[in-house]
């Protein structure tokens, strides 16, 4: 049986945030020798304001081993364009911890795609998915917090996450930006990693 060698956690675009309108750019990646890729794209409002026009992820490739004027969109992925409801936390939460302690759920509900915002450190800021509400009390995760929070962090719903999956066999260096420059809307986090498929053997 084959075996495929792969490369995984490739930041394309650091975790930061975007102040409306705004537009992040991350860093050519060399992608010459790979065969594929996977890039996975994580957007979160972090304003109770209207998006009304939302951001975009571009993924672009170039054919080129320089330079910037050969760059083309092959996968574009458009954030959503309503007003996330928010929460702040009530209690410390470790890492792992799963149960949310919250004042109040409204907004809320099982299946939300969540991004529980990190105040004190934006690296400690994670998505996560919403198993189930405990009306009034808890916002219940389906997986553990990866990082710990406190009563000084806040959870926003209708975060999103896309993903891409590219051939690369003709491709020279690959990209993803986000731009978020539309008369009315929300600022936001967002984040890309990408992984590849190396080599076949």
């Amino acid at each position: 049986m084959a075996n495929i060698t792969k490369t995984q956690d490739i930041v394309v675009l650091t975790h930061q945030a975007v102040t409306h309108p705004g537009t992040v750019k991350g860093d050519a990646q060399d992608v010459s020798t790979h065969l594929a890729a996977t890039i996975v794209m994580f957007h979160a409002l972090v304003e109770a304001a209207a998006n009304t026009n939302p951001g975009s992820f571009h993924v672009q490739v170039s054919p080129s081993s320089a330079g910037n004027e050969d760059w083309a969109t092959v996968a574009q992925f458009t954030a959503n364009n309503g007003t996330a409801d928010t929460e702040a936390m009530t209690a410390t939460e470790p890492i792992g911890e799963t149960s949310l302690e919250v004042a109040s759920t409204t907004g809320f509900v099982a299946n939300d795609l969540l991004y529980i915002q990190d105040t004190g450190t934006l690296a400690d800021s994670e998505w996560a998915r919403c198993q189930e509400i405990d009306t009034d009390d808890f916002i219940i995760l389906i997986d553990g917090l990866t990082s710990a929070k406190d009563s000084s962090d806040v959870i926003w719903n209708d975060a999103n996450v896309f993903v891409a999956k590219l051939s690369l066999e003709s491709d020279a260096r690959i990209r993803v930006i986000f731009i978020h420059e539309g008369s009315t809307g929300a600022n936001v986090h967002v984040k890309a990693i990408m992984t590849t498929g190396d080599s076949i053997g």
